[in-house]
């Protein structure tokens, strides 16, 4: 197969990627039919056209240039496949590494977010009990459902919050709209707690602040750490949120309201049922988080580059 690999980036920005791209070019070269290249800007069309599919480290952004956009858009105007690079959804396992989270990368097709079958896969093979048992991981039992509902917010505009950014009005509308759904069907007192990057300036929080101020039901969480916010909590709400994976981790029940979201079908994606939330079984989206978990030093060796080379040549048909 003819493979692309994507990077429009200047600094070091593309220092990193370039050097994402190499290593994701070791992996598909461990078949020899497969050519890899790297591109910086766009050929002709007609060139474009002889790539089976792309490889991108991220994808767009609101924030991008209209002129970075534009790249993008003309690369997906083509309806070839794109690989999306990003980073583990298991974030625990970084920090017990001491190490940045993009030694780390997971994989999705056409999508930074992960749907039901648009990532590498191996059903015949349960990788969560060895990263359980490699980095000694504990799942919490479902805890006793508390009194309050939590509000993960997100970097607004964040490639994870694409379809609501570019298709639905934007991230604060839909914080709106997901806030007075939460009223229809509850009135117990809901804390918004600010993604850690914006947490010194959350322009979000404070509108989210001052428009629900009558209602003496939203408040802003002062906590640090995420487990603080955990204790008490009936629930946690959110888009599509990392952090609600290590809400499940912690036995806390989970909604997340966009369909491509990292918790599966331990997840509810409806609002209508925070007050008669069911524990959902945690087993399959254990097995499947796994394998948007990839680490570099395991990626040394040829035997694992060429196994996932084969699962992401498999997953291609899903797209």
């Amino acid at each position: 197969m003819n493979i692309c690999g994507l990077n429009f980036f200047d600094g070091e920005k593309y220092i990193r990627v370039n050097e994402q791209l190499k290593l994701i070019k070791k992996i598909f070269s461990t078949k020899p039919t497969n050519i890899f290249n790297i591109i910086e800007e766009l050929s002709k069309e007609e060139l474009l056209k002889i790539n089976d599919f792309f490889v991108s480290c991220g994808d767009i952004k609101l924030t991008f240039n209209k002129e970075l956009i534009s790249k993008y858009n003309k690369v997906k105007s083509l309806n070839k496949p794109i690989l999306i690079r990003d980073v583990t959804y298991l974030r625990i396992i970084p920090k017990l590494r001491n190490l940045d989270v993009n030694y780390f990368p997971r994989f999705t097709w056409n999508n930074i977010l992960p749907g039901e079958k648009n990532f590498p896969f191996d059903p015949s093979y349960n990788r969560w009990l060895d990263i359980k048992k490699k980095y000694n991981l504990h799942i919490k039992d479902y805890q006793k459902q508390g009194d309050k509902i939590l509000f993960l917010l997100q970097i607004p505009t964040d490639a994870s919050l694409n379809d609501l950014n570019f298709n639905q009005g934007g991230y604060l509308k839909f914080m709106i709209r997901s806030i007075n759904d939460i009223f229809k069907f509850s009135d117990r007192d809901i804390i918004l707690r600010s993604h850690p990057l914006n947490r010194n300036n959350d322009i979000i929080l404070k509108l989210l602040m001052n428009f629900f101020s009558k209602t003496n039901k939203v408040f802003a969480s002062k906590n640090e750490s995420l487990e603080d916010d955990f204790i008490n909590i009936k629930c946690v709400v959110s888009y599509n949120s990392s952090s609600t994976v290590e809400a499940l981790f912690n036995g806390i029940n989970v909604i997340n309201l966009s369909k491509m979201q990292p918790c599966f079908s331990a997840a509810s994606n409806n609002i209508a049922e925070i007050e008669n939330l069911k524990e959902l079984d945690r087993e399959t989206f254990l097995k499947k988080i796994a394998f948007l978990h990839w680490e570099y030093n395991e990626l040394e060796s040829k035997d694992n580059r060429k196994y996932l080379c084969e699962l992401l040549e498999k997953s291609i048909l899903n797209t």
